[in-house]
């Protein structure tokens, strides 16, 4: 009788320990996105009127709310009358919620359409509250005479305006020879 009754409480010790496992397992805490939306295309309006479409393949949104963009992500930017007048294109990009700022990465191209202007970095902070952009970054700019390499920008957001913060030469291109 001694053995079986130390047989069932070996028994009842075992199927307690197993028990305590499974749980502390399943309080493990996944770390993954809230959210996964794929093909975006979305438009910010004001006053029912569009201001920025956005387009990207595909969105995380993390447990902070913060978003992922791990694919490219193309900007259009309109002007009153509907018409677009720049576009910002990026291999990638996330959106901080508590700053409420977007960062564009990886080969980022602005290009003005109506001054004919381009400019190129590896990086930019878009701030739509502000209505501006900034970068820290090594910058290009091409506009239609000149080719200028600096170092930081601050510019409204559809690169109406924008200044260079440090400008390390600049090349004055002449009609007729090739601009690439």
């Amino acid at each position: 009788m001694r053995n079986s009754s130390l047989l069932f409480l070996l028994l009842i010790i075992s199927t307690f320990f197993s028990c305590s496992e499974k749980e502390a397992d399943s309080k493990a805490s996944y770390i993954g996105p809230k959210s996964e939306l794929f093909g975006i295309d979305m438009i910010y309006s004001d006053s029912a009127k569009k201001v920025v479409r956005m387009v990207t393949e595909q969105q995380l949104t993390l447990a902070s709310e913060d978003r992922i963009y791990p694919k490219e992500m193309k900007l259009w930017f309109y002007d009153k009358s509907g018409k677009i007048t720049s576009e910002i294109r990026g291999d990638s990009a996330h959106f901080y919620r508590q700053k409420n700022t977007y960062k564009l990465m990886g080969h980022v191209v602005i290009h003005n359409i109506e001054k004919e202007e381009t400019l190129k970095t590896d990086e930019f902070n878009w701030l739509p509250v502000e209505k501006r952009i900034f970068t820290d970054k090594a910058v290009q700019l091409r506009t239609r005479t000149e080719l200028v390499n600096g170092v930081g920008l601050d510019a409204a957001q559809d690169f109406s305006s924008y200044s260079l913060r440090q400008v390390r030469n600049s090349v004055v291109v002449v009609d007729g020879l090739p601009t690439n």
